[in-house]
């Protein structure tokens, strides 16, 4: 039975080629996608589940009554552990993310990612497995280093790293204690190496809040409740005033104080802070629609190639079949195919997955995946979907052919199932509208985006990193140094710099005409408008002399004189907070300018030289502006030259404007696979109607015959066929037009500066699918226009 089930699907496979290749095909494309995005959102949502002991794991953060801070308190984390009875234990640390810090082991110099400043408690909280060294306590002794298996194979190689020095940024030496191998799953927090760092204890006060906080519970809790049960205690220890109770305090409407995120819920889910979770489903949608696109294809196709065995239905009736053995038929028949389909999309899946992996920055597998049988599982959920959803429909309306009309060369459903035909042509065409619309929109914003003046000139500046002794300490003899490189026209540094990808976007309190202001502050030099060629709006910029070289002067943005009062604060002093007895004057007005991407709104800036009112900040990079002729010449007279500046570091420099260009990587990411998947979902509807037109054509063929025998011309003919598709994708654009500017509207929101999907963006997504449209229908109305009347009215 089985075996004469394949023969006859075979056979019919094989007499419908195009039919059947354009069907598996059109399919395969659209599981494709679809597992390759299952594969991203399942990467996604394992997030910091390598270890069963993550369940327990919080981060603490901190907020006021105005905003939220990423960093928190030194002493945070042994209060929290003192005080709390729900606490097991806790720890500090400070992670260096994607900033590349210079190692050196022997004669290895290398930069390496994934720092992690810690304490001793640090293991005690995220359970790394070591793999070699001390089991117990690595973190006890006071230049401890920890590392992963892959950062000592490239430090040390094969050799065994314990007990051997690492210096790190050329002027802290570091033991290595022990070796962890890599979490088994992905995690928020790259570690690569994590180290005690030798000024620990002296910067261990409230007044340093620089540090990120995790704690790990004696028992699984909810967030709230570990809210409840932290803030309390830290009320009472550093925000109670005049008595006030805690209850009394959130009466009042304030919100200062902490709240928690469990470590698993960090990436995807935050209680602040951004999300790239947002993309993940924005992804997942897509490739469902693209999906159930390729279904209706797969269903329109079946119902277009059922003309063809309606005569063996008609005989298979007549010989006894029963309705459910056709349906029974037909569907596995489908299955078949959906079985096909499934096998060459893995392939396409595996051949696509090096792309979208690179595209996103993580490494995707599909048979290397950890999770891989519940991965297959949902693959296979999904495939029954679309088997039931394709396939059903076709097998019932084939069942459903009347025997005698058939056997006499008649097939005609008629009105029957044109409701529900007709719907599906409308749905895939709202797919694919929504799919032409939603990307004339991204690309505009994108186009936007880096055509937009960002307020300043980051053309031919070169960033330079540089630590903290040649940065700060001693700038003045490192930018003459610079200086004397040919092509070289100004020397500047900056804590943050445009277009750095984790710019630090914390605020301070400023005090100004007896009121406080939460404003960010930013150190540079005395060159480092001119640098970026940021214009002076009112009043000077920076120079040499000894108020501004010793911070008694400020630069606001204008954004900063708006929060302020607008252009009568120049002149007039600002206080840091804590520091009321040394005036900082306002000396000039810049304009603003972008240092983030246009996600971010411009914040409120006061700029200063040097660390002489109060509050220490380094950090940022050196900012080189150079000639743009001979700038080859240039940048090898920079990295000669640095050689003197910090001999035991090779010179790491980018430019500006490529640094800026990257912040728009994940939304050119969007734009390019969305780009694929509105081709794909094109050219499936392209299919779906071209195969819905040749059936409809094929059952109106005599009436076609009579007509032009009564003198029908060909454009008649064709118009007349047209007529009903091209209504039809009317009805899709009408309905997918306000879905888009829905969707795109929210996707817009996330950006601070954007676009307004006005009519013209509107009439150019309609006008380009309904023109796919009519190329598509005429292709089949015009050759059945143009047939032999006698060929058609011919009696058999």
């Amino acid at each position: 039975m089985i075996k004469h089930f394949f023969r006859i699907s075979l056979r019919n496979m094989a007499r419908s080629k195009v039919y059947s290749s354009i069907n598996i095909a059109g399919l395969a494309v659209g599981l494709a996608g679809f597992i390759v995005v299952l594969l991203y959102l399942n990467h996604e949502l394992n997030y910091d589940k390598w270890s069963p002991e993550l369940k327990k794991v919080y981060k603490v953060s901190l907020r006021s009554d105005e905003e939220v801070f990423e960093t928190t308190a030194a002493p945070l984390a042994s209060f929290l552990a003192g005080k709390s009875s729900e606490i097991e234990t806790a720890t500090r640390i400070q992670s260096g993310g994607d900033y590349e810090v210079p190692l050196a082991a022997g004669d290895t110099k290398l930069y390496a990612t994934g720092s992690v400043e810690v304490d001793s408690n640090f293991l005690k909280v995220f359970p790394l497995e070591i793999v070699a060294g001390d089991r117990v306590s690595p973190l006890h002794k006071p230049n401890a280093l920890i590392l992963s298996a892959a950062l000592s194979k490239k430090l040390f190689g094969d050799t065994d790293p314990v007990g051997k020095m690492v210096r790190i940024y050329s002027n802290i030496d570091a033991e290595v204690t022990a070796v962890f191998s890599a979490p088994s799953g992905p995690s928020h927090l790259d570690i690569q190496f994590a180290w005690l760092s030798p000024w620990a204890n002296g910067n261990n006060h409230w007044g340093n809040m620089s540090y990120e906080t995790y704690v790990k519970t004696k028992n699984e809790l909810s967030v709230e409740k570990l809210d409840a049960a932290i803030n309390p205690l830290y009320y009472n220890e550093r925000v109670k005033k005049d008595d006030q109770s805690y209850e009394a305090f959130r009466a009042a409407g304030h919100t200062q104080g902490l709240f928690a995120d469990a470590v698993g819920s960090i990436h995807n889910f935050p209680r602040h802070g951004a999300t790239n979770f947002k993309t993940v489903a924005v992804l997942v949608v897509l490739a469902f629609l693209l999906l159930v696109a390729g279904a209706i294809n797969f269903s329109n196709l079946s119902i277009a190639a059922s003309i063809r065995r309606a005569k063996e239905v008609g005989i298979r009736k007549t010989l006894g079949s029963s309705r459910w053995q056709l349906v029974r038929q037909f569907l596995g028949e489908t299955a078949l195919q959906c079985l096909i389909s499934l096998v060459l999309a893995v392939v396409i899946a595996q051949l696509a997955l090096p792309f979208f992996s690179k595209s996103f920055g993580i490494q995707l597998s599909f048979f290397g995946a950890n999770n891989l049988g519940f991965i297959l599982l949902q693959i296979l959920i999904s495939l029954v979907v679309v088997i039931v959803l394709s396939g059903l429909y076709p097998a019932v309306v084939l069942s459903l052919v009347n025997t005698n009309k058939v056997l006499k060369g008649e097939y005609s459903s008629g009105s029957k199932g044109r409701t529900l035909r007709n719907g599906l042509i409308v749905a895939q065409f709202v797919v694919a509208a929504f799919f032409v619309f939603a990307i004339l929109v991204i690309n505009r914003q994108i186009r936007f985006m880096e055509t937009r003046d960002k307020g300043f000139s980051g053309q031919q500046v070169v960033r330079i990193e540089a630590t903290q002794n040649s940065r700060d300490r001693n700038f003045d003899a490192t930018r003459t140094k610079l200086l004397s490189v040919p092509g070289v026209r100004y020397v500047s540094k900056s804590t943050k710099v445009p277009g750095d990808k984790y710019a630090d976007t914390s605020t301070f309190r400023f005090s100004y005409a007896g009121a406080q202001h939460r404003l960010s502050s930013v150190k540079v030099s005395a060159d480092y408008f001119s640098t970026l060629d940021v214009k002076l709006v009112k009043g000077r910029l920076f120079d040499d002399r000894q108020t501004d070289q010793q911070t008694r002067s400020a630069i606001i943005n204008e954004t900063a004189a708006r929060k302020l009062g607008g252009d009568n604060v120049l002149g007039k002093p600002v206080f840091f907070e804590g520091c009321d007895t040394v005036p900082v004057q306002v000396v000039g007005i810049v304009r603003d300018f972008n240092v983030q991407g246009l996600e971010t709104a411009v914040q409120p800036m006061v700029y200063t030289i040097g660390n002489k009112a109060c509050m220490f900040q380094s950090g940022g990079a050196l900012l080189v502006k150079i000639n743009s002729d001979k700038a080859a010449g240039t940048i090898a007279g920079l990295t000669q030259i640095w050689k003197s500046v910090e001999p035991d570091l090779p010179i790491r420099y980018s430019f500006i404007d490529d640094n800026f260009q990257r912040l728009f990587a994940a939304h050119v990411r969007l734009q390019q696979i969305i780009s694929v998947f509105a081709v794909i979902a094109i050219v499936i509807s392209i299919m779906g109607l071209f195969a819905m037109a040749a059936y409809l054509t094929g059952q109106r063929k005599k009436e076609i015959g009579v007509r032009k025998v009564l003198g029908a011309s060909v454009s008649n003919l064709a118009s007349l066929l047209s007529r009903d598709f091209i209504r039809l994708v009317i009805l899709s654009v009408i309905i997918a037009i306000p879905i888009g500017y829905w969707a795109t509207n929210h996707w817009l929101d996330t950006f601070a500066y954007r676009i307004e999907p006005g009519w013209p963006l509107f009439a150019l997504a309609a006008g380009l699918v309904l023109l796919i449209a009519i190329i598509t229908v005429s292709f089949q109305t015009i050759k059945a226009a143009r047939s032999n009347p006698v060929d058609s009215l011919r009696s058999e």
